[in-house]
Formats: C-alpha cells, sequence, structure tokens
C-alpha cells in the first residue's frame, strides 16, 4: 500500500506539512528558572535555532538566530536593558527584532532593518513561545495544576526520538505493564486495562478501564491538541505516590525532542498560596537520564540491571522503548492491535488535519473546557494522591 502523503507526521522543520501545523499552536521552549538575566540561550524548535534571552527588566525575549549583518548568533551578543547587542559588529536590536543602532552605519539604515521575533509567555514555571503565522491563538491554561494544592515540579528532559512516538506512547496505557514494570512492581499495578478512546472538542479522551481493587483502578488521560498529555501518574521511583502530570511533547528536530511537565507535589510547609512560590524546578538525577538511556540503547548495560531506585528510572524506561523503535520509525510495519485504539484515533486525526491544511480547508478549533477535566486521582476512589 502506497502511504498517504497526509501520514508524515514526523518531519517538522520550516515548510513541512506537520512542522506548518505545529506551528500553529502555544510549546513550552525552556523552564523559567533556566534563563538568567543577561545570560542568552540558543534554543532549537522544530529544527529551527533562536536566540532566547531575559532583559535586565525581567522579561524574556526570543528572537530569530542570527544578525541579519553577517549571519553570526546572536546569542555571543551583550545584553543592554532588554536590548541584545550583536557580538560581531554591534548592530543592536530590541525585543521585537527592530534594529536600534549600527555603529560603522549611517544612522537611518537601522530603522529599515527587523528581524523576526516570536511571542512569548511565561506560565507556572515554563517560557511559552508561538512560532506560526500570524496572531497567536489565546493561551490555554491548566486549572488542573494551577488551581490545585500542592506544589509543582517544573520537570524538562530530552528524549532520543521522534516526538511523535512520545505522543503515541501517551495513548498506550498497556505499555506501563511492562516498560515500567520495576517502577510500578512495588504498589500492585498489574491488570491490563481495556483501552477505550474519544475524540473531544480539545483533543482525545483516553481511559484505561480496569475492574480490580486497590491501585488497580480504571484511569483517565487526556490529549490536549496537539502535543499534551494531561494524566494520573502511579507511584515511581521518582515520586512514590500518585499524582496529575502535565507534559507538553516538543519537538527540537525530526529525531530528538523536548518534554516538559509539571506534576504535582506534596506542599512544603513554608510555601505559601501564589503559585511561584509553589514551583520547584527538578534537579537531573546523576547520571543524567538521557546518559543511563543511549547505554542502554548502545549495549553498554541491560535496564533490568539499573537500579530500582534510581530517580529518573520512569524515563530512562521510556526513552528505552520510544529510541528503541528507531530515531524515527516506519509506521507502515506496525500491526496494531485492539490494545492500539488510542493511537490509532491519533493518526486517523492527524492525517484529516493534515490534508485540510494542505488542502486550504478548515481546520478543527481545538478548545480544552475552562473548568477542570475529570482525572480519577482523587479521595473518591480511595486512591490518596500525594
Amino acid at each position: 500500500m502506497n502511504p498517504s502523503p497526509y501520514e508524515d507526521f514526523a518531519h517538522v522543520g520550516p515548510g513541512t506539512l506537520a512542522g506548518r501545523y505545529l506551528r500553529r499552536f502555544w510549546h513550552p521552549v525552556m523552564r523559567s528558572a533556566d534563563l538568567a538575566a543577561g545570560q542568552p540561550m540558543r534554543i532549537q524548535v522544530m529544527g529551527e535555532y533562536f536566540t532566547l534571552y531575559r532583559g535586565e527588566s525581567g522579561t524574556a525575549h526570543l528572537l530569530v538566530d542570527r544578525c541579519p549583518h553577517r549571519q553570526t548568533s546572536l546569542v555571543h551578543g551583550w545584553i543592554e536593558g532588554d536590548r541584545i547587542r550583536c557580538f560581531y559588529h554591534g548592530w543592536l536590536f530590541d525585543g521585537s527584532g527592530q534594529c536600534l543602532e549600527q555603529p560603522a552605519e549611517r544612522a537611518a539604515f537601522a530603522a529599515k532593518v527587523k528581524i523576526a521575533c516570536y511571542p512569548l509567555r511565561e506560565y507556572m514555571g515554563l517560557i511559552f513561545a508561538y512560532l506560526g503565522e500570524g496572531k497567536a491563538p489565546p493561551f490555554p491554561r491548566y486549572p488542573e495544576i494551577e488551581e490545585a494544592a500542592g506544589d509543582i515540579a517544573v520537570n524538562r528532559h530530552p528524549v532520543p526520538c521522534n516526538y511523535f512516538q512520545r505522543i503515541e506512547n501517551d495513548l498506550d496505557e498497556t505499555h506501563v505493564h511492562f516498560v515500567h514494570r520495576v517502577s510500578t512492581k512495588s504498589y500492585g499495578l498489574n491488570e491490563i486495562p481495556e483501552i477505550v478512546v474519544t475524540e473531544t472538542p480539545y483533543g482525545i479522551r483516553r481511559e484505561g478501564k480496569r475492574t480490580g481493587g486497590g491501585v488497580n483502578i480504571s484511569r483517565t488521560a487526556h490529549i490536549v491538541w496537539p502535543n499534551i498529555n494531561m494524566v494520573d501518574l502511579p507511584p515511581s521511583p521518582g515520586h512514590p505516590y500518585w499524582t496529575v502530570q502535565i507534559a507538553w511533547r516538543v519537538p527540537q528536530d525530526d529525531e530528538n525532542m523536548v518534554t516538559h511537565s509539571l506534576r504535582l507535589m506534596p506542599p512544603r510547609h513554608d510555601a505559601g498560596s501564589d503559585a511561584g512560590q509553589r514551583l520547584r524546578p527538578s534537579r537531573e538525577p546523576d547520571p543524567p537520564a538521557l546518559d543511563l538511556s543511549l547505554d542502554v540503547l548502545a549495549g553498554k548495560l541491560r535496564i533490568q540491571d539499573v537500579d530500582p531506585n534510581y530517580p529518573g528510572l520512569f524515563v530512562v524506561e521510556d526513552n528505552v522503548a520510544l529510541a528503541g523503535q528507531g530515531r524515527i520509525t516506519d509506521r507502515s510495519k506496525d500491526w496494531l492491535g485492539q490494545s492500539d485504539r488510542g493511537i490509532i484515533l491519533l493518526r486517523r486525526i492527524w492525517e484529516r488535519e493534515l490534508k485540510a491544511l494542505a488542502e486550504g480547508h478548515p481546520l478543527k478549533e481545538w478548545k480544552r473546557p475552562a473548568e477542570r477535566m475529570g482525572l480519577v486521582v482523587s479521595e473518591a476512589t480511595g486512591i490518596e494522591a500525594f
């Protein structure tokens, strides 16, 4: 069978169909705590490089990576107030991309030069960017985390494979019983669920139906379009309690991605109710989860030999299963079954939307409800969060 031209979800660089589609949404690009004032960062998102910096006022700005004069990277420049001066010849740009000074040129020249800038929004410890054309869509908020009791772990970790493989994994609850066997064994999560999925106004609702007792309850997850997973998270070495997590799967390029996530944690006694006081940027485990994942993939050790108490084990387990498919998997070779209903629905929706985009037809306007969406971790289920 010849694949549909609208089934290429993997390639997201400038001008690609999936890349054009993804650029229509807000995406987290960095943790707020990792961007210090006066220290520009070069970041890669969807195959493009950008210069991200925080001015002396504390405001973050995102510009194209290259100075238009002689194409050197702006990340090497100096921060002056809320402006950035190119390291090479001193051209000065403000946060809107407007050139203000060119020391070796006539004064009138600067007004003619402007580079691309991108809207940013800092929210719950993450910096979000809109990288598409035209006016940015409304910024979605997440009361499930924002209004909940408890502190918020702000996480960021790289994944050595294509972003779409990571999204598909979010629709696959059965993998938890095998990929995360070590992480969940001591908590008694052992009943294989029946997967039920439904397209919704915001994306996909996934339910893993179980009939057993204890922690073997029916679990709900919400795929908020196009790349966000909000889910009840069972215990693991990194958090030995049930909790709620929201995770964004953001491509760096076609073969690498970054997960940015927010996870509820037990509140600190000294923390106030202000959201900023609740934020707790996570620390990288030692050794880093990516390094350990690559060692397993290279055959230097077996994942079964990793310390079961290693705090990044859940991430390593997923990384190995995902990158074990190859950096970009050939989906035409998949032999899908009834447990893959979520993956089948995900691919059908993506193909539908990419076809509409390519042919100039209206796209579905995805919108999550303003109120909290249902998750099963609550006192009513007998499962106590934290």
